[in-house]
């Protein structure tokens, strides 16, 4: 992959513990992307942690982490076009 997929769940700013940054890292003094995970979770509130790849490099998981009595999810993005391939909500998923 040229992603690197950065997150910063302690960040006090909502907008930004909700989001990472995607940084291409041929290209790294361009900046980055900002993707609003939360969002494209469709949640109102949480904090976006942890990107993973899948086994094939081709996937990248993020959690939504939120508390006890809220949504949490999992966001799965293409990492070639950073796009949302699906989201999995489900109850079981506590992460408080």
């Amino acid at each position: 992959s040229r992603n690197l997929w950065v997150d910063d769940p302690l960040n006090p700013d909502p907008e930004t513990h909700g989001s990472v940054a995607v940084f291409d890292i041929n290209n790294l003094d361009k900046g980055f992307k900002t993707i609003n995970v939360v969002k494209d979770a469709g949640l109102k509130g949480g904090r976006a942690v942890q990107p993973e790849y899948n086994a094939a490099g081709n996937e990248v998981w993020i959690s939504v982490w939120n508390g006890e009595t809220e949504t949490s999810a999992i966001v799965v993005y293409d990492d070639k076009t950073r796009k949302v391939k699906t989201v999995i909500k489900d109850k079981r998923l506590v992460t408080a």
